[in-house]
């Protein structure tokens, strides 16, 4: 049976919209292509939804420097966007039934009415039940219907064919597992996706579910010292930016390493016989955070994480093995979850 083995993930970001193609050959993967595209405007409002026109304009450029037959996609929400919650239900209960369930529960703490989200579940223990009065936990994701409705839009009308939706946490972790099988690595070592507004710490310690936080923390509150008074706020990780001062990357390293070190003990405390090894830095930050001043602060190994060099790749492509491109670690781990369907 003939199929496309491109899988295509996009991650809509706030300063740009960047694109990872996998090409599945066999037995291996391929990195077929990678791309981004830098904004010039803001396209996602607060309530995490995106101006479908801006997009879809970045999108038509885009899908130019795409393969061509690339076209199945995977996107991803920020987990912010995201209500995820783990509810009973009765095993015995039909789909309606188990739907019907579900909305119930999303209804009595989602801020949101119901009518107003999609969502998804399925059940988190897969075993058969001896009894059928017995209950099951159940995982349940919902968000809003016009913060997807947005994306899906303008992914469609690019000529593009969005398949999966996941949460960028996953996203993550699916190049995690990816990058320890392609090391041999056995350690556990944590993600840290350093963004603009926060600062996302995630890891699937074995045998245990992931492991998620979000820190309110990020290179937003870095304040622009080409302004005078230095009111101004700004992203300084973008190519056309100059590097800040050393002074301002130390100073930011430091409180980025401050917050990791409450959220060690957060996780220690929790998973005592995983201790984190070593960290893995990425996001569009690399001239922001220095990963030599966060090891030594830390006391753990920290590097940034470079996800296109795990993927041998095309021959048409530059050489990758070198080179800052941890901005594309969600896309990357978003194109590995496209090729699972």
């Amino acid at each position: 049976m003939l199929r496309n083995p491109l899988s295509v993930g996009i991650d809509i970001g706030n300063h740009s919209v960047k694109a990872v193609v996998l090409n599945q050959k066999k037995d291996q993967l391929e990195l077929s292509a990678f791309a981004e595209i830098i904004l010039t405007s803001a396209i996602i409002n607060e309530q995490h939804s995106v101006n479908t026109a801006a997009l879809l304009s970045v999108m038509r450029k885009l899908k130019k420097r795409l393969p061509f037959g690339a076209k199945k996609v995977t996107l991803a929400l920020p987990d912010s966007a995201v209500i995820s919650k783990v509810i009973q239900l009765d095993t015995d209960l039909s789909d309606e039934e188990a739907e019907f369930a579900v909305s119930q529960a999303l209804g009595a703490s989602s801020p949101f009415p119901v009518e107003e989200l999609w969502m998804d579940f399925f059940p988190l223990i897969s075993d058969s039940f001896s009894s059928p009065t017995m209950t099951a936990p159940y995982q349940v994701f919902a968000s809003r219907k016009d913060t997807i409705d947005t994306r899906i839009t303008a992914i469609k009308k690019a000529g593009l064919t969005p398949k999966v939706m996941e949460l960028q946490t996953h996203a993550l972790l699916w190049l995690a597992d990816h990058y320890r099988a392609v090391s041999g690595m056995n350690e556990h070592w944590c993600i840290i996706d350093v963004g603009k507004r926060q600062t996302g710490f995630c890891i699937k310690p074995t045998g245990a579910a992931a492991y998620h936080r979000e820190i309110a923390f990020g290179t937003s509150q870095i304040p622009d010292t080409s302004v005078e008074g230095g009111d101004n706020i700004r992203m300084l990780s973008l190519p056309e930016q100059p590097s800040p001062p050393s002074d301002v990357r130390e100073s930011f390293t430091k409180q980025l390493a401050n917050h990791l070190k409450r959220q060690f003990q957060l996780y220690n405390s929790t998973h005592p016989r995983a201790a984190l090894k070593g960290l893995w830095l990425c996001g569009g930050s690399q001239d922001v955070v220095s990963d030599e001043l966060l090891s030594r602060w830390l006391g753990i190994e920290a590097v940034w994480m470079n996800p296109l060099s795990c993927f041998p790749s095309s021959q048409k492509l530059d050489v990758i093995s070198t080179g800052r491109y941890s901005q594309y670690a969600v896309a990357a781990g978003l194109a590995l979850r496209g090729l699972a369907e």
